[in-house]
């Protein structure tokens, strides 16, 4: 389990360690596999770190180097803040859209409310409500009092009440769904729903 750096000093030194690590591995396989999501933690330090030009570097990097990669909840929650400390308002709105429907607890974990589970199919470990034990005291408590308004202004929007809405009946619905022709045409919903903003 990843034990978060108690000092600034650790934290910049574990933050150094993990890019060189990504770094040999691109350079020895020309590629990154990553199998213990470094790429991920990364997001987590920055956010915890504060030096947005250093954040905005490595975000850059990231979407470079994992284009086509779908996420994780604790890396998409901090992506989204990162991005709204920039003032990369629209951005950050859509990166905090699509870690709601990563995870459906972890907004409302962060803004201190009561989580219930939903009744619905879990595509991943990633979408459980237990995941949110994963999110490291420290994110938490680097969360502003602007950014848990930002947070539950936008969790409360009309749109992502409705996206968030369809979002349970879709995967409700897929929980009891065997046939697979109607499985594939609930899940192509669920992807366009983002496309709502």
């Amino acid at each position: 389990m990843f034990v978060f750096p108690d000092t600034e000093q650790k934290l910049r030194r574990k933050i150094s360690s993990y890019k060189s690590a990504l770094s040999k591995e691109k350079l020895t396989h020309d590629f990154i596999r990553d199998c213990s999501g470094k790429r991920y933690l990364l997001f987590s330090m920055y956010y915890v770190l504060d030096e947005l030009d250093k954040s905005k570097e490595y975000l850059d990097w990231f979407s470079r180097e994992f284009p086509d990669d779908a996420g994780e909840p604790i890396q998409m929650i901090c992506w989204s803040l990162i991005l709204h400390r920039m003032g990369q308002g629209n951005e950050a709105k859509q990166k905090l859209a699509e870690t709601m429907l990563t995870n459906l607890y972890i907004i409302p974990n962060a803004l201190g409310e009561k989580v219930q589970e939903y009744d619905i199919w879990h595509p991943s470990n990633f979408s459980e409500i237990y995941y949110l034990g994963e999110l490291p005291c420290e994110v938490r408590s680097a969360i502003s009092v602007s950014e848990i308004q930002w947070l539950g202004e936008l969790y409360e929007s009309f749109e992502f009440r409705r996206i968030r809405k369809r979002y349970v009946e879709i995967f409700h619905a897929l929980k009891h769904e065997k046939s697979y022709a109607a499985r594939s045409k609930l899940l192509d919903e669920s992807r366009d729903l983002l496309n709502i903003l």
